[in-house]
């Protein structure tokens, strides 16, 4: 029987909308805070919290909730802009404090007056895994500088790298969840988009014939080289993709780079076939 899975991704595109992360605001003579409220995950929580907020003249300039349904408390951690509010910092924790869903209020003010880190949390976790972020353009160089010092063998190695990252990625899904392998690939791919590596859409996918075409708009191991190099290059995703199908596939595939954002193609596209 042969399976095919067409995305809709690419339709989506469009409309998608940048994320920011809560790390941090710059804005010059502001007075912001960071506030951290643990409470009790139950409907309406956040509305009360919020609701506070507001009646205070404040305004939440960025932030998050944390609330897994299994969990009984949350958190609702923002930062908030009190330059022309006349209140003090104690005097929101102690409004908050008074309502019957809050747990706990945490703040933090910065020394420098307009220019926000976030110093309330830590570790970073994505799908309750520790991760970390770095910005594309160190991405970018790191790569430039492996390119420098070891010429084409840097490329055999980022491949490497990328492959047994593939591969293990499907093996913990598969442990972690009763899904198909069908579902399993699904989800990596929209992860992928979550943690901002690419816009990836399936074209063509049989796991019966070991066949799939996936095709990529933002990769970021290519963005750093858009437009300015004669081959394609993205050796990382490719074989992180190739970990991936070789586990998926129950066998060794090969792929090939037909398209690349690194010498001025639209999207980087991505052909597999059974060796």
């Amino acid at each position: 029987m042969k399976i095919f899975i067409k995305s809709t991704t690419i339709i989506q595109r469009g409309s998608l909308r940048e994320k920011d992360l809560f790390i941090g605001i710059y804005s010059p003579e502001r007075r912001l805070i960071e506030f951290q409220v643990e409470m009790k995950n139950i409907k309406g929580a956040l509305s009360k919290v919020s609701n506070i907020i507001a009646k205070l003249g404040i305004n939440i300039c960025s932030g998050f909730i944390t609330a897994y349904p299994e969990k009984p408390d949350a958190l609702f951690s923002f930062i908030a802009d009190i330059t022309n509010v006349n209140i003090t910092t104690e005097q929101v924790v102690e409004k908050l404090k008074k309502l019957d869903i809050v747990l706990k209020v945490s703040f933090y003010e910065p020394k420098i007056k307009g220019f926000m880190i976030d110093n309330l949390h830590f570790p970073i976790l994505v799908l309750g895994e520790r991760s970390l972020t770095f910005r594309i353009e160190s991405i970018g160089r790191m790569f430039k500088r492996l390119y420098e010092i070891f010429g084409s063998g840097a490329s055999f190695i980022i491949y490497q790298m990328g492959l047994a990252l593939g591969g293990e990625k499907v093996e913990r899904l598969r442990s972690k969840y009763n899904m198909s392998d069908e579902e399993i690939l699904s989800i990596i791919l929209n992860e992928r988009i979550a943690k901002g590596w690419g816009i990836p859409e399936l074209i063509d996918f049989s796991k019966i014939e070991s066949r799939a075409i996936i095709r990529v708009y933002e990769l970021f191991e290519c963005l750093p080289f858009k437009g300015k190099e004669k081959e394609a290059k993205s050796y990382f995703f490719k074989g992180y993709l190739e970990g991936v199908l070789a586990k998926i596939f129950g066998k060794e595939v090969k792929i090939s780079e037909e398209k690349c954002i690194a010498k001025g193609d639209d999207y980087c596209e991505f052909t597999y076939c059974s060796l």
